[in-house]
């Protein structure tokens, strides 16, 4: 971990009795302190109609983060894109990257980041629903930004500015062989959710490796994986802080739509020995425990997936867990002749 680039992924969590206000200016003020820890990314991911969740508009949020941080690349962790129209992302991320040069990344996925009706909200029609059309809606975001759009294509004469010359640096983000072999077919660098689908990791960077055609944008494949992260020195902060987002993935697997869960709450919840079951095994490939266990964790995931890159999910309920965490792996990663920035 010592050389490889580290990153952060940030949902702007709103805790129980939080407002938006508050999960925003959090998300900001965990950027900022990951920039001072040499973190290399900041990503924030794109969810609707969920109370817990205040990133539902990655590329306003990227803006003011941008704007309050000055090294670190700020990006989607990602924009879902059927949710959106090709030529208003290209313009989105390509005012972006004119706003604040060489640090926006765009990492693009197909899943929708909500509900059926909340997806029907937003792409206002049945038709819309489907993911059929994704690599073509990738293939158009491509040409908004690089051109060479085929003669063929509807909108060959459609110029996106900004867009056009102002590039972010373009990701494919998925959970599933689908999106890691259409990363390798277009040469794009891929990301895996580890951090939710963590059974699947290996098989698809395997078929990422395997279907990957050299572009204009790589020569070689460049994977990261998304790993979720709560650590402390002290054992049962470290549960105390796993709990309400817990109790929160536990009831998303049910169905349900959860309410943020306060501490009292999750310190009250009983788990059966199913649910016992299913967290101890969704943590075990997990960066969650100690810093011992996070550092044996991380480098056993490396060397199994082979990922060029890391980024955290920093999934601590409070703000103060998720800076904690952060300032831990990025001591880990440290020389003991420089330690992490104080």
């Amino acid at each position: 971990m010592k050389t490889l680039p580290i990153s952060v992924l940030d949902l702007a969590a709103r805790p129980a009795g939080g407002t938006n206000a508050e999960a925003v200016a959090g998300s900001v003020r965990l950027a900022q302190r990951a920039e001072e820890l040499g973190y290399d990314r900041f990503w924030v991911a794109e969810h609707h109609n969920m109370p817990a969740i205040a990133s539902s508009a990655p590329p306003v949020l990227i803006s003011g983060i941008a704007a309050r941080t000055t090294r670190i690349r700020v990006g989607s962790g990602g924009v879902m894109l059927p949710n959106h129209a090709p030529l208003v992302v290209a313009e989105q991320f390509g005012t972006l990257h004119a706003l604040y040069g060489d640090r926006i990344d765009l990492g693009i996925g197909r899943a929708p980041g909500t509900d059926g009706a909340t997806a029907l909200a937003l792409r206002r029609s049945a038709e819309g629903l489907g993911v059929d059309d994704f690599p073509q809606q990738l293939v158009d975001l491509i040409g908004f930004f690089h051109g060479g759009m085929a003669a063929d294509n509807p909108l060959r004469g459609i110029t996106a500015y900004p867009g056009l010359g102002d590039a972010p640096e373009m990701w494919l983000l998925g959970s599933s062989g689908f999106s890691a072999q259409l990363a390798g077919a277009l040469g794009l660098p891929f990301t895996f959710a580890h951090h939710f689908a963590g059974e699947h990791t290996e098989e698809a960077l395997d078929l990422y490796r395997a279907h990957f055609e050299p572009s204009a944008f790589l020569a070689a494949p460049h994977t990261m994986i998304a790993v979720g992260l709560i650590s402390d020195d002290d054992p049962e902060v470290v549960r105390r802080e796993s709990l309400p987002g817990l109790i929160t993935f536990l009831r998303m697997r049910q169905g349900k739509k959860p309410a943020p869960v306060s501490l009292s709450e999750a310190l009250a919840y009983r788990f059966t020995e199913h649910d016992l079951a299913f967290v101890a095994s969704r943590n075990r490939r997990q960066a969650v425990g100690t810093p011992p266990e996070v550092d044996a964790r991380l480098s056993a995931l490396l060397a199994a997936t082979g990922a060029d890159e890391l980024m955290l999910s920093a999934q601590s309920a409070t703000l103060a867990g998720r800076i904690r965490s952060l300032e831990i792996v990025a001591a880990l990663r440290a020389d003991p002749a420089e330690p992490a920035a104080a």
